[in-house]
């Protein structure tokens, strides 16, 4: 079965929000539609990964879903986490499918989404009248990660430095190209998960986005403790040369 990475596949998703699909029934973000599940799927297809079954979020549940488990607070989420509204026998609107009549997990998983930031929460979803970002868990109940997602090990993080030749801050914006998150003051040190071409997906205290990779100088590695003396001149030294390099190349 193949996969897809987690960076590849949150970017597929970005870049089916960015064409504003209405929602319908079946539809995966390819003609314009889409609904909840098929976001999901969509991001995958972009990505050459095919869907290994039934388009629908009981299936997926149960099929396509590892350490599928209640949620328990905010706290308890991570950005790629899928999860899921769902209706117990007895609710109101339960309607499991009859294909699921033998199954013994008998929850109607209705609803399905993607954790796209902790903190603050969004967790973003297609419903009536498209993608939307719910910024409280509200009814979102159960979560687990897409077996079609590859496992990515632990790394060390990265930090950057933001750095421009002119102004005081840099954008930080939803997608590449897309709208406004905040801006970031120069000199702010940000967390580097990704560069791909001219953006880098970054994280800035409580805000994630796109930055435009030429406004940052990256370090090594993450410092786990205090900078020695040499350490800062070092980094103030390669701050300095990043912001002559960008004056002489806007000059």
């Amino acid at each position: 079965m193949s996969t897809v990475s987690l960076s590849a596949w949150l970017q597929a998703l970005d870049q089916i929000e960015a064409s504003a699909p209405t929602y319908r029934l079946g539809g995966d973000g390819s003609d314009g539609t889409c609904d909840c599940i098929g976001l999901l799927i969509g991001g995958l297809k972009r990505n050459g990964v095919t869907w290994p079954g039934i388009h629908g979020s009981n299936w997926a549940a149960r099929n396509v879903i590892r350490a599928l488990s209640p949620i328990t607070g905010s706290d308890d989420l991570a950005v790629g986490d899928v999860v899921f509204k769902a209706r117990s026998p007895g609710d109101v609107g339960y309607s499991l499918p009859d294909r699921y009549a033998d199954h013994p997990d008998r929850l109607d998983y209705y609803h399905v989404g993607v954790v796209r930031q902790v903190s603050p929460l969004e967790i973003m979803h297609c419903t009536t009248p498209g993608i939307r970002r719910d910024t409280r868990l509200g009814a979102w109940a159960w979560k687990g990660r897409l077996t079609l997602i590859q496992q990515e090990d632990a790394s060390p993080l990265r930090h950057a430095l933001v750095t421009a030749a002119t102004g005081s801050t840099v954008n930080l914006r939803r997608t590449p190209d897309g709208a406004l998150v905040v801006r970031v003051p120069v000199g702010e040190t940000v967390t580097l998960h990704e560069t791909s071409g001219i953006w880098s997906r970054i994280t800035w205290h409580t805000h994630s986005g796109w930055m435009k990779t030429a406004f940052l100088s990256p370090e090594e590695e993450v410092q786990e403790t205090p900078l020695t003396l040499t350490a800062l001149q070092e980094r103030i030294a390669r701050l300095e040369n990043r912001v002559t390099a960008l004056e002489e190349a806007s000059g």
